[in-house]
């Protein structure tokens, strides 16, 4: 966007709880250029901090001449969105995070006046009618056939349809209600550990109930002094007795950022050399600077999840934390 010339505001979240500042919000929201083009993004649901943002900032946005993305790829798993009552112009999902398979089918669903606003600068295979290199030009096809590249993954299509057949089965709303149930299970064990000089183990980013969250929880460990264990180190441990974490930024670097305390000219001295920098150099780079850490470690909810999960996780951390301790130490 920014090399088409347009203008990028960025509403950071405040710590602890990672939440958006309304104000600041509704403050960037008044800035939309009257009878331009301005869109308003943002997650349903945080896949970093389990966050859940407002929906009525969508029409709120609509009022002040926005078009509003809802990016609901965490969210939609295990929360009824109905568009019956939200409006957005596009809704991007993700199916692998609604039931697991397959991984590389996604849909993005918009709103035909939406859609007919999207004007692409190029063309790729399926995506037009006609084109000719002498008469030099083409014509893109209508609707959301245009916005599809290439030929679709047809052979995983009808596994689509099984896990939304599965999913109705099963019900939005139980496994809304399960999930939840699970996180806040989680989180009160996890809050609740305390090494033997009263030190908490883990440090959660995010909110620390269930209250205006998903079953997304974003943590990291913290040594008897209360410095942050290096992800790298959980997520070799937890390797070892065959539980896979998530760790890392999880392609979500703003909040990140917020939730570690970096600083603009912390992160810009990252990148004023030419040279490509590698995620294990930066993460040198910035352990040298006043940052809590650089990465964390995810646990997510779904629905395929159940209590001997978390249950498994828990006592992973609980009995490991000292060996990760002496192990960051040496």
């Amino acid at each position: 966007m920014r090399a088409c010339g347009a203008m990028v505001t960025y509403s950071p979240v405040t710590p602890p709880d990672l939440r958006i500042d309304e104000d600041r919000l509704r403050a960037a929201l008044a800035t939309a250029t009257p009878g331009a083009a301005n869109l308003f993004a943002y997650p349903a649901q945080s896949n970093f901090s389990g966050v859940q943002h407002p929906l009525e900032w969508i029409a709120e946005a609509q009022s002040l001449g926005w078009d509003v993305l809802l990016d609901s790829a965490t969210f939609a798993p295990t929360n009824r969105l109905d568009l019956r009552r939200w409006n957005p112009g596009y809704i991007p999902l993700s199916f692998y995070k609604m039931f697991g398979y397959p991984t590389d089918v996604g849909a993005l669903i918009a709103r035909k006046a939406a859609l007919e606003k999207l004007h692409r600068p190029w063309f790729a295979g399926g995506t037009i009618t006609i084109s000719s290199v002498q008469g030099d030009g083409y014509y893109l096809a209508e609707g959301q056939t245009a916005f599809e590249d290439g030929t679709i993954n047809y052979l995983t299509l009808p596994a689509v349809e099984i896990g939304l057949k599965h999913l109705a089965a099963v019900g939005v709303e139980t496994i809304h209600e399960r999930v939840i149930c699970l996180t806040g299970w989680l989180l009160d064990q996890l809050t609740a550990l305390r090494r033997s000089n009263g030190q908490p183990l883990v440090r959660v980013y995010g909110p620390t109930t269930t209250k205006g969250r998903g079953g997304t929880i974003t943590v990291n460990f913290v040594d008897p002094a209360g410095k942050v264990i290096d992800h790298r180190v959980v997520e070799d441990a937890a390797s070892r007795v065959n539980i896979s974490l998530r760790t890392g930024c999880f392609c979500n670097p703003g909040v990140g950022e917020n939730a570690f305390g970096s600083t603009a000219t912390e992160l810009k001295d990252c990148f004023q050399s030419e040279d490509r920098m590698t995620f294990e150099q930066f993460i040198v780079a910035m352990s040298q600077k006043d940052v809590e850490a650089v990465g964390a470690v995810r646990v997510s909810l779904g629905v395929a999840c159940n209590f001997a999960d978390i249950y498994r996780f828990m006592a992973f951390a609980a009995t490991l934390l000292d060996v990760l301790a002496e192990k960051h130490a040496s």
